[in-house]
């Protein structure tokens, strides 16, 4: 029985540890605010960009892109270049203007920064231009397919099989009433815990 109950808690083990390093990293996340509704641009550092919106609190749009090596280097490079002096005069509240944005930075070998600025305002050159980058990726991942939408409609069931974003493939071996799914590659027989609200970032797409 101890024996068991042993192999039980290394298994849970496993499964948290497992989860905690498929959790990609974020580069770069602006959440643009107007009135109720909020949108918002993450880039992770497994190359996914992802941009959401919200209505009243509820979750109106998904859409993701990955990124290829070239591409992800011109936007983390172009953010990059512009990290240091982005944002820094004229910073403006979120919470002191009913339309504005909120940037967050985590480039590597760059210090982790944040800032806030309105649309009223005028921008200084870096952050226009680190404003422009954001631009581009939002409307780049707005216009993918919207079947990739359908994994936010994804209603999972036992045995079905999923593809990860960190690579490789996994079957649904649990899904549990607080929406947490128990994942397992087949191949390894690692176990991923997937709560309901880190769906998006550890699954890339439902396999056929």
């Amino acid at each position: 029985m101890l024996r068991l109950i042993v192999a039980g808690c290394l298994s849970t083990v496993l499964a948290v540890v497992t989860f905690a390093q498929e959790v990609p990293n974020v580069i770069v996340e602006r959440q643009w605010f107007h009135g109720d509704r909020a949108v918002r641009i993450t880039l992770f550092d497994n190359k996914m960009a992802v941009t959401t919106v919200r209505e009243q609190g509820r979750q109106v749009f998904f859409r993701q892109l990955k990124l290829d090596d070239v591409e992800y280097g011109v936007y983390v490079k172009a953010l990059s270049e512009v990290a240091a002096e982005a944002g820094v005069s004229d910073r403006v509240p979120v919470e002191a203007i009913d339309v504005g944005a909120k940037v967050v930075l985590n480039l590597p070998d760059v210090p982790q920064q944040s800032f806030s600025y309105s649309p009223l305002q005028i921008l200084d050159l870096a952050t226009g231009r680190l404003v422009a980058v954001l631009d581009d990726l939002e409307l780049r991942v707005t216009e993918v397919s919207p079947s990739q939408e359908a994994l936010r409609l994804w209603v999972p069931t036992v045995g079905e099989r999923v593809e990860l974003f960190v690579g490789g493939e996994s079957d649904v071996t649990e899904v549990r009433e607080d929406g947490v799914l128990i994942l397992e590659n087949p191949d390894t027989g690692i176990i991923t815990v997937v709560p309901w609200d880190q769906r998006h970032l550890v699954i890339l797409r439902v396999l056929d």
